[in-house]
């Protein structure tokens, strides 16, 4: 049986990469919250050259704050190895290109840990301080907020004003996890990047939850997303043929584990969906240009070109995935991070 966490000790998990500017607006924003329960945890992965240069700053900082250094792990890794370096019966997890919004970002999430079957929650996001509505209809933004469509897309939609309850999955960025249930599911599979890479503990949970148990959105802790921060993962600096790679492997490595017979029953349909799940964000949101095609035929016409180029071979890298025996995860988190260390 879970427990009554009425004042958890709650830890603040930054992933950084490059972007240690903005990890500093981060903890100076935790730093003034009227929850005073709680550490900061930096996992920091950035090059010399950006530790070098801000390194000192974090000197003024209180024990409250612990940076782990640590060479470039990937998104899933460096959110495992943060679990494994928390104290925290809650784990609270930002990303460090947001800013958690108001003194009470930290109470917002910790209240809801008194009941014992919450197992986590997702905040809200915002794209600009008090912005209006930003969905059309709002009675299906909430229907839709943080579920999976029947081919396991994930839903968002978290930028609605109403507490729901329950949610199928938490999102990645402003979202808080009993720290023990992250261990016993044995965290997030490593193997991936950026596709899909929130939703392989999500499955467990959902697939072993006790009666009762549940995850759940409130709109009072929020974040604001900023979209314009250089730095990070590059997620929106990656070729068509990486983002179908990533896909490849979310769909036979992670959901071929927990849904296989919709997945192999529906095979042809999932390989297609996501072709065009990821040729339409190489297309929209990618600005990766450094091709042939874009070269010599224009940036429009050129990825017009490139997703052409990659459907003509995507079958074989759909038969290589077919073939690819996937790598193995023994999900022992509190192993992780020997080799890391605290500056």
């Amino acid at each position: 049986m879970n427990q009554s966490l009425a004042n958890p000790f709650v830890s603040v998990l930054i992933r950084s990469y490059n972007r240690l500017q903005h990890v500093l607006e981060i903890v100076d924003i935790c730093l003034t919250q009227n929850y005073d329960n709680f550490e900061v945890v930096v996992i920091e992965q950035s090059n010399e050259a950006e530790w070098e240069k801000y390194k000192s700053a974090f000197d003024r900082y209180d024990s409250r704050v612990r940076v782990i250094r640590s060479q470039p792990l990937g998104p899933i890794g460096a959110r495992n190895v943060g679990v494994a370096h928390c104290k925290g019966a809650v784990v609270l997890f930002m990303d460090d290109d947001d800013l958690p919004v108001g003194e009470d970002w930290i109470a917002s999430h910790a209240k809801h840990f008194v009941d014992p079957l919450c197992i986590g929650v997702s905040g809200r996001h915002v794209h600009a301080i008090n912005e209006k509505p930003r969905y059309k209809d709002m009675e299906r933004a909430y229907d839709r907020c943080l579920t999976h469509s029947f081919l396991l897309r994930g839903r968002v939609f978290t930028g609605i004003g109403r507490v729901k309850k329950p949610v199928e999955w938490l999102h990645g960025n402003n979202c808080s996890l009993r720290r023990e249930r992250i261990i016993a599911l044995g965290g997030w599979y490593p193997y991936l990047k950026t596709e899909g890479e929130e939703h392989s503990l999500y499955y467990k949970f959902q697939q072993t939850k006790m009666p009762g148990e549940y995850l759940m959105f409130d709109p009072q802790p929020v974040v604001l997303r900023r979209f314009d921060i250089s730095g990070g993962n590059d997620r929106r600096n990656i070729p068509l043929h990486e983002l179908l790679v990533n896909r490849m492997k979310y769909y036979h490595w992670v959901i071929a584990e927990h849904f296989p017979l919709r997945f192999y029953g529906l095979y042809p349909v999932f390989m297609l969906d996501g072709f065009k799940i990821a040729a339409r964000f190489y297309r929209r949101s990618s600005s990766f240009t450094d091709i042939f095609w874009i070269r010599w035929f224009g940036l429009k016409n050129g990825k017009r070109l490139d997703v052409f180029s990659e459907f003509v071979k995507y079958p074989f890298l759909v038969l290589r995935f077919l073939l690819t025996r996937k790598p193995k995860w023994d999900g022992r988190i509190t192993a992780l991070g020997k080799e890391c260390h605290t500056v």
